[in-house]
């Protein structure tokens, strides 16, 4: 991807946390660039923890992208202590790791590891969903028929970072309705760890793309009253794009292989 594109993907992180006018911070290792307003005296730590959180949850940042502790204190004007601390509880979450010369990476997330967390995602999204359905109010169903809209818009305009910010609204405005708070604590901990995976979804094949979406058919279920109905939607969801994600992984595997094969000469 050229700086540009990831520059421009990677500023859309929750500036509206506070008012003040936001900075970028730049990794000149990836070409990261997360939109942050400075924060509040004694809240920096909360401040860099949320935005990152938020980050990894909306697909911002992909894996294998790195973090530098320093560079990104000294665009907060800050010591290196409440930055660290605040990286550190995203490693303790799993959403970060561990890097050399104070780094932190977004990690690699093989296919057998992200096959589990899709199947534990079955299990626990669609209890969400379901227990959702039976306390839904008609504003909330438009509500999210609306966040779908915007969804559908973004990803027929390309707009990759746009489609993941709204999926993510989509589908945690449906499970917090549920009223599960712990339950809602451990969705959300599973995608911090596939967030960035999600960036795989996309390109996506024309046929997914002309068909009518699940969440048209998940929204018809809310309206009837489907439990079941809207469980079997975020099931095959998640397993619609699990096949899109190992596919999309599947090419650039054989296309970095065809590209080191160029570059060592190889017929």
């Amino acid at each position: 991807m050229h700086p540009v594109q990831a520059r421009q993907r990677l500023s859309i992180v929750i500036s509206a946390l506070f008012a003040t006018a936001p900075f970028t911070f730049k990794s000149r290792k990836s070409a990261i660039s997360i939109r942050m307003s400075p924060a509040p005296k004694g809240g920096l730590a909360g401040f860099v923890e949320r935005s990152l959180h938020q980050a990894l949850l909306e697909g911002h940042l992909r894996p294998g992208e790195r973090l530098v502790t320093r560079e990104l204190a000294e665009q907060l004007g800050t010591s290196l202590t409440p930055v660290r601390e605040a990286l550190l509880k995203l490693v303790a979450a799993g959403a970060l790791e561990i890097g050399p010369s104070q780094s932190f990476r977004v990690p690699l997330v093989t296919v057998a590891r992200y096959l589990e967390i899709s199947d534990i995602r079955r299990a626990v999204e669609g209890l969400a969903a379901e227990r959702a359905t039976a306390r839904i109010e008609p504003q909330q169903i438009e509500a999210l028929r609306t966040i779908k809209d915007r969804f559908l818009t973004a990803k027929g305009q390309f707009d990759v970072a746009q489609a993941l910010a709204h999926n993510y609204a989509f589908r945690f405005g449906l499970y917090e309705i549920a009223g599960m708070p712990a339950l809602l604590d451990v969705i959300e901990r599973l995608w911090l760890q596939i967030g960035p995976a999600l960036n795989y979804l996309y390109p996506q094949p024309v046929a997914v793309s002309e068909r009518q979406h699940n969440y048209d058919r998940l929204l018809a279920a809310l309206e009837r009253r489907d439990g079941t109905g809207v469980r079997a939607a975020i099931d095959r969801a998640i397993d619609e794009g699990n096949d899109i994600v190992l596919t999309n992984l599947q090419n650039r595997r054989l296309a970095m292989q065809t590209r080191q094969t160029s570059a060592m000469g190889v017929p």
